[in-house]
């Protein structure tokens, strides 16, 4: 593998893409290098005035070559992703404004959003009011994204499908990618009963409604997914006239695409399960955030004033995220799970039920090909594989947030008074019980 540019020949790419896509010669005054927790190199420029680029300041985004096609195919969505926000109107775009990439010098250039504080620093705070209100706040943005892109997802599949034309080898990988997100419950849910944990039909029942939520559904808008706080920035530089939700950006989009926006919900209810120091949601902030965002959409989906439903649209959710949670302890990452199933030439035809047929071969594979190293292994006690994260420790805790946020919520939904649907709230406390067995196993680590 090559050696990394210079953050000096990456600024020349930049300028250059720029100054071909402006047709106008395009100078950087000053170029400093931002710190961050990927791979990523990223850079900020300060732009010489000129008479068609407006932006005074922008940010550049290299990706290093792995060698792994899933981290090509990641780039691409990240392109495409970019380039159906960047189309948006202002007041729904939820993040930077695309001005330049080329792939395959797996350059971005982006708009600089400026000074910005990332949500896991602003919710590591002991004041509560002030948790509750950024919590009301990102509900606000996440539900204006929703409304704002839920139909347009044709755009978007416009845009994927002309980027792939230019990419075909990566057609699959994408497939994949997105199929990996259903398997992973799947492989959740086999991992938690190779690990002598009971999982009733009800609740299993519900974990195949995710799977199908994720693929299809009346509630898909954009989303990035991975809605983790350090990839959600609050700026500063988005002049005085913004409002607070104006000033959410959210950023990192290689997981983006649409999908049942109850599971951005559900990702923040059960404190970012994919972010392993984030703190937990209590009652009154959970509450905030769910209607926050339920004010938002109700315009689009006037449904979600039926609490009863939207609970059970969340806790489905909530399962689909924690079973999805144990199968990435189990592998590493997302990304590793993705290698696993990309890697395994058995495919098992029958398995996809009523997912659309464009991934039913690739979920086909995603449930059928991943393979236990020992049938009897105990997902709650055994060092997880590739985690250097105290063994496991630091991953196991975030894993028993995730399920006791389930406990909570359910129990609380199941203390609300009964709609129309009794069962409902049977499903409830049968969810509450499963979460709380999970984390009683995961609390004998500490004794």
């Amino acid at each position: 593998m090559s050696s990394l540019p210079s953050s000096e020949q990456i600024a020349a790419i930049a300028r250059q893409l720029l100054s071909e896509r402006y047709g106008e010669d395009v100078i950087f005054n000053d170029v400093a290098e931002l710190t961050g927790s990927s791979s990523s190199v990223v850079l900020r420029a300060k732009v010489a005035p000129t008479a068609v680029l407006q932006q005074r300041s922008i940010v550049i985004k290299y990706n290093p070559a792995s060698g792994d096609p899933l981290d090509d195919a990641a780039l691409i969505r990240e392109v495409v992703s970019y380039q159906f926000t960047t189309a948006l109107p202002e007041d729904v775009r939820p993040g930077p404004v695309l001005l330049a990439y080329d792939i395959d010098h797996r350059i971005l250039v982006i708009s600089d959003a400026g000074e910005a504080d990332t949500f896991d620093h602003l919710l590591d705070i002991e004041d509560s009011s002030a948790r509750v209100a950024l919590l009301r706040t990102l509900g606000q943005a996440v539900g204006r994204m929703h409304a704002g892109t839920a139909q347009r997802e044709q755009n978007f599949d416009i845009l994927l499908s002309r980027m792939l034309q230019r990419y075909p080898d990566t057609r699959e990988l994408h497939e994949l990618r997105d199929a990996s997100l259903l398997g992973a419950i799947d492989v959740g849910i086999d991992l938690l009963k190779a690990s002598q944990v009971e999982i009733s039909p009800a609740v299993v029942t519900l974990a195949q409604q995710a799977k199908r939520r994720l693929s299809s559904g009346q509630h898909r808008a954009f989303t990035p997914f991975d809605l983790s706080p350090d990839n959600i920035i609050y700026a500063d530089r988005t002049g005085a006239e913004r409002s607070a939700v104006e000033r959410v950006k959210f950023l990192d989009y290689e997981w983006a695409g649409f999908r049942d926006a109850t599971f951005d919900v559900a990702c923040v209810i059960a404190g970012f399960p994919q972010y392993l120091f984030s703190r937990t949601l209590n009652a009154e902030e959970s509450d905030a955030f769910i209607r926050s965002w339920a004010d938002a959409v109700r315009g689009l989906w006037p449904n979600v004033d039926n609490r009863e439903r939207l609970n059970a649209r969340i806790i489905t959710a909530l399962l689909g995220w924690a079973f999805a949670s144990v199968s990435y302890l189990y592998y590493g990452s997302m990304s590793q799970l993705v290698n696993q199933m990309s890697s395994s030439s058995q495919v098992q035809s029958g398995q996809a039920g009523d997912i659309p047929s464009a991934q039913a071969e690739a979920l086909a594979t995603a449930t059928a090909t991943y393979a236990l190293d020992d049938v009897d292994y105990d997902i709650l006690i055994g060092g997880s594989l590739d985690s250097v994260l105290n063994e496991g420790g630091d991953a196991r805790k975030d894993l028993h947030e995730t399920f006791a946020a389930i406990v909570t919520f359910a129990r609380r939904c199941a203390e609300e008074p009964a709609g129309d649907d009794v069962v409902l709230h049977g499903q409830f406390l049968e969810v509450a019980d499963f979460a709380a067995v999970v984390c009683a196993r995961l609390e004998q680590l500490r004794s």
